[in-house]
């Protein structure tokens, strides 16, 4: 029970921190609308239950300790980051009635490959998890079990970012931050960008 609890807490923690994950929700959150914001909060948990399943299988040690592998995650991911912010920058501010605005909403799927790429190919979060892992598995740790952490980070992580999703989208807030949707979206590439340049220059 300890080790569930502590999980708990590393994992609120790790989600609440501002990283690409948040920026990408906020984005999707303030371009689109709730849906499109709830399914890159789901992609984003998917992300992470892929991260736990190679750390159960064994393959989180192989990946830290290839230079050439771990490389190649962190420059996709990199350019991911990079190619959304681009994306972000040059995003033209719509001030259409709800209803026109409704039909250019980005595709829940779309949404969702949002999320799940921009986690899969941060590779912080192959260390996060695999630093995890190391913390609570024993040796004689069960399969089952590795994997029930695995689910439960992954529920934590989705769960945050739907809150997060259900805040941003608020009517009262959304309209607030619609007024300033220009500075927004330059703010939010800009730190995307900022992201993808410094998992490049990051020798961590």
């Amino acid at each position: 029970m300890f080790d569930y609890l502590s999980i708990a807490l590393i994992a609120l923690l790790a989600a609440i921190s501002p990283g690409p994950d948040f920026v990408v929700v906020a984005k999707n959150a303030l371009a689109h609308n709730r849906t499109s914001a709830i399914m890159t909060s789901i992609g984003i948990g998917a992300g992470i239950l892929i991260h736990a399943s190679y750390c159960v299988l064994g393959l989180a040690i192989v990946i830290s300790q290839s230079l050439l592998l771990f490389s190649v995650i962190k420059y996709l991911g990199a350019a991911y980051l990079i190619y959304l912010g681009v994306k972000s920058l040059f995003t033209k501010t719509n001030h259409l009635p709800s209803a026109d605005r409704h039909a250019k909403q980005r595709s829940p799927m779309l949404a969702f490959r949002d999320g799940l790429l921009t986690n899969i190919l941060n590779p912080k979060c192959t260390l996060f998890m695999l630093s995890v892992f190391t913390l609570v598995v024993k040796p004689h740790t069960p399969t089952f079990v590795q994997a029930t952490y695995g689910i439960e980070i992954a529920l934590i992580t989705a769960v945050w970012f739907v809150f997060l999703s259900y805040g941003l989208t608020i009517d009262y807030i959304k309209s607030k931050l619609e007024k300033v949707q220009h500075i927004v979206n330059k703010l939010i590439g800009a730190v995307l960008i900022a992201f993808g340049v410094v998992v490049i220059f990051d020798s961590h």
